[in-house]
């Protein structure tokens, strides 16, 4: 489990509240259209993580979320290798959709 202060709590929901109106100051445009077209072209076979992959990208996205300023969490992105990122750009994207969904309001 991983302890957060106020301004990185802060951090987070800013970050997820700019991804859910689009903005994905995270990632490059490129970045997510190539994950997402990968999702897609891969929705018969969703790809899924076993338990030790699960957790070494909760290790990263929890380093990502401690890191103080936007450019360090991109530093931090940009040194990881490419299957890896993949699959944090994939979990941090889960992320916000399960918070998207979380949100709604009921209407009738």
């Amino acid at each position: 489990m991983i302890y957060v202060s106020k301004d990185q709590l802060k951090q987070v929901e800013y970050l997820i509240g700019q991804s859910i109106q689009g903005n994905h100051v995270l990632f490059d445009t490129d970045t997510v259209r190539r994950v997402f077209w990968n999702d897609l072209n891969h929705r018969n076979s969703p790809l899924l993580f076993d338990d030790e992959t699960a957790h070494s990208i909760e290790q990263h996205i929890e380093k990502l979320i401690i890191e103080p300023t936007l450019q360090r969490k991109r530093a931090y992105l940009e040194h990881l290798d490419p299957s890896t990122y993949e699959m944090v750009v994939r979990t941090y994207f889960n992320i916000v959709e399960n918070n998207l969904y979380e949100n709604i309001e009921v209407r009738h």
